[in-house]
């Protein structure tokens, strides 16, 4: 048997292994040189195994998480139901090398948020928002209004703006909150699905929850949690087909919680802003729908083989 992690002698254990026997990771762990040493058959997980035990160590919310996870796959173990939320088996951290799209995306968001002084105004930001009120004698307080300067604004060749506004961000939790999200959902789809299906992805989401964030309020928004939905969207109808997605349940009650919240006055009451409400929805409903074609592109695919 491998070493594939090792912790403190006085660490208690028990639990995290009973975790990784639910997952269905075979494992010994034995004292070596002072040390408590995790030993598997092979190196496979090694990775995962590592940075979960690291996290299990230093973080108490985490250790409730895999409580919980362990008390949920002995539920399944009993009843006879495979396992849903096999974090182990499915998450991967992306690397740049893994997942280069996500990175580029990180890194111009970070670019644009340092231009535009977290969205502050001036003539970079109006050249990034889905429509610039400048450049329009539109009334922009309607809804028709708003989408006839879309479409000059699309005439002119200015066809960026419908993808633009997720590179807006107006505070750090904002950024960094999107951020981490694409990185976690999006980097383990660029990776099994390959960059060019990622990109495709990440354009109709945007073009569908900026055009519609558009139309419900007005042109001054900005954020990359409308293409997050999607993500969330996609991921979990996708975790049905393909185990390899890392989606665990609670990500979908928390997305629908913060969704409904976002439509009631309490984060402006408690200085967050108002919300993209509608690029969040649509947004979602948006990876949904990509995410059912190429379900169904991809079993007439596999029928045609």
């Amino acid at each position: 048997m491998k070493q594939v992690a090792k912790a403190p002698l006085g660490s208690d254990l028990s639990i995290f292994s009973q975790w990784l026997l639910s997952e269905g990771l075979q494992h010994r762990i034995t004292e070596f040189e002072g040390m408590q040493v995790i030993l598997m058959s092979n190196e496979r997980h090694k990775a995962q195994v590592e940075q979960a035990l690291e996290r299990y160590l230093i973080e108490p919310e985490f250790q409730v998480w895999v409580k919980g996870q362990l008390s949920d796959n002995l539920k399944r173990t009993k009843s006879g139901a495979p396992s849903s939320d096999e974090y182990l088996l499915n998450y991967i951290r992306a690397t740049p090398r893994q997942a280069p799209v996500i990175f580029i995306l990180i890194f111009v968001s970070a670019i644009f948020a340092f231009l535009s002084d977290f969205g502050q105004g001036g003539p970079f930001l109006r050249a990034m928002l889905i429509l610039d009120p400048f450049k329009l004698s539109f009334d922009l307080s309607s809804i028709s209004g708003r989408w006839n300067g879309l479409i000059e604004l699309l005439a002119m060749g200015e066809m960026w703006r419908v993808l633009t506004p997720d590179f807006i961000h107006f505070n750090l939790m904002h950024i960094t909150f999107n951020l981490l999200m694409l990185w976690v959902l999006g980097g383990q789809l660029e990776i099994q699905k390959g960059s060019i299906s990622f990109i495709a992805l990440v354009i109709f989401v945007s073009i569908i929850s900026n055009i519609a964030q558009l139309l419900e309020t007005s042109f001054l928004f900005g954020g990359m949690s409308g293409v997050v939905y999607g993500l969330v969207g996609y991921c979990w109808l996708w975790k049905y087909f393909q185990p390899t997605i890392f989606f665990p349940s609670a990500l979908m009650k928390f997305s629908i919680g913060w969704l409904i919240l976002g439509y009631t006055p309490i984060t402006e009451w408690l200085g967050w802003g108002r919300m993209a409400n509608a690029a969040h929805l649509y947004g979602l409903f948006a990876g949904v729908i990509w995410g059912a074609v190429t379900l169904f592109v991809n079993e007439r695919l596999l029928r045609k083989k």
